[in-house]
Parts: structure tokens; sequence; C-alpha cells
């Protein structure tokens, strides 16, 4: 009988584990000896998180990034064609949005692997729940421009994206780049085009704050670096 290929989440902020987890987590990863994942050392402190009762050096890793080959990937799911369960883990969050593991997945689909994914936190669905924006119709860009220029015309275009049609526009940036992000943002949006920035959600010390362009403007007047050195969630509404 084919194997099944559990989607994993990963912890996004520090905490108990069953306080973001359902216990069935901690049964299903208890019941897998290969797991493809993002990045190793993260892989095995999440484990260890979650109580693994079995010893990590047991354990067999794949890892899974934007080079990986369709060669490789094969390999990684035949565990699956031998009747054996796979675990395919995220750094952070939920695998497969904002991550490279749809590629698993998709071969999975080819190869007729059951996919199974498990409940679990997603930043960027925790900041869509608490934004206040729109969360009938909305869009993740992902990473916008670096170049100042393009990503001031990429903002512009996302805001009137969303004054025309409603639509929420998400999307992320690395922490050494926050301030330049806000900094665009507020100097390309119209004062009521609303944002919210969050970071670090789930955590005690939770960023999640939306409010018109011209409110963050004044507020940022002062030099407050809101959303310290942490990735950030940016979305803008109308």
């Amino acid at each position: 009988m084919t194997g099944k290929l559990y989607l994993l989440p990963t912890s996004i902020a520090e905490g108990p584990f069953n306080q973001f987890f359902p216990a069935f987590n901690a049964e299903i990863i208890n019941q897998i000896d290969y797991y493809i994942v993002e990045e190793l050392r993260t892989a095995r402190r999440f484990l260890r998180y979650a109580g693994i009762n079995k010893r990590i050096d047991e354990l067999t890793f794949f890892e899974l990034n934007e080079h990986t080959q369709g060669v490789e990937l094969n390999e990684y799911l035949q565990p699956c064609l031998d009747g054996r369960n796979v675990g395919l883990m995220s750094e952070a969050g939920i695998p497969c949005v904002a991550d490279p593991g749809n590629v698993a997945v998709a071969k999975a689909h080819q190869l007729d692997i059951p996919v199974v994914p498990l409940v679990g936190p997603s930043s960027l669905f925790l900041a869509l729940m608490g934004s206040g924006l729109n969360g009938q119709s909305f869009t993740f860009h992902g990473y916008l421009p670096v170049n100042p220029g393009d990503r001031e015309r990429r903002i512009r275009a996302l805001e009137a994206d969303a004054i025309k049609t409603g639509r929420t526009q998400m999307f992320i940036e690395t922490p050494y780049r926050n301030r330049r992000m806000i900094d665009s943002i507020c100097r390309v949006c119209q004062p009521a085009t609303r944002l919210c920035i969050a970071a670090n959600l789930t955590a005690a010390d939770q960023l999640l704050k939306t409010q018109s362009i011209a409110k963050w403007r004044k507020y940022f007047s002062d030099e407050k670096n809101l959303m310290g050195k942490q990735p950030c969630i940016f979305l803008i509404g109308k």
C-alpha cells in the first residue's frame, strides 16, 4: 500500500506545542521516519519541540530548496511508494505557501501518492484574519522589487487594484528592508488607503495593526521602528 505525504505546519513563535497544534499532529510525527525539509537545523529543532519519541539521528531528512531537481524529488518520495509515510515541513508556518514545498506536492500527485495537509499556524492567514481588510478577495504577491523605483511603481499598481476591485493586496519583506518598504508605502499611497502591518504573530509581543496611510505617516514621522528586526507581512486595502 502506498504511504502518504503529510504536510506538517511548524511553529512561527515560541510557546507550548499544544497551544498551536492539535495532538493529532504529534501522533503523525511519531509515525514518520522520512522528512522533506527546507532547512535541516530548524526541522530538527521543531521535531524536538514537538516531543518526538524517536532519536533524531535515526530519521532520514531530504533537503528541498529552489535548486532541487525532479530526479531528487523522485528519490524523496520513494518511501511513499514503498509504503512508508513522509512528512513535508516548511522552515516556519504551513508548507507550500511562500515556500518551495509545492513542487514536492505536485510530484506526489503525479505519482498518485495521497497528500494530507495538517492543521497549524499560517502567518499570512492570521494576518489577513486580524487585519479587518477584505478576506473574501485577496492576492499574495510574495516579495516586491528591491529597486526603489520598481518597488514604488509596484505599490502604486497594487493600491490601484485594491481601490478598483476591493481586493486585499498582501506581500512580505525581509527584516533589514522593513523600514524602506514602510517609507515607500507611505510615500506613494493615498492618505485614505488602509495598511496593516503584522509580525511575530502568535507570540506575546506580536504586532498586528491596521490604520490609514495618513495615520501611519504621522506615526513614523517620529522615526519609530514599529516592527523591529523581524519578517513582516504588509496588507493594503481600501
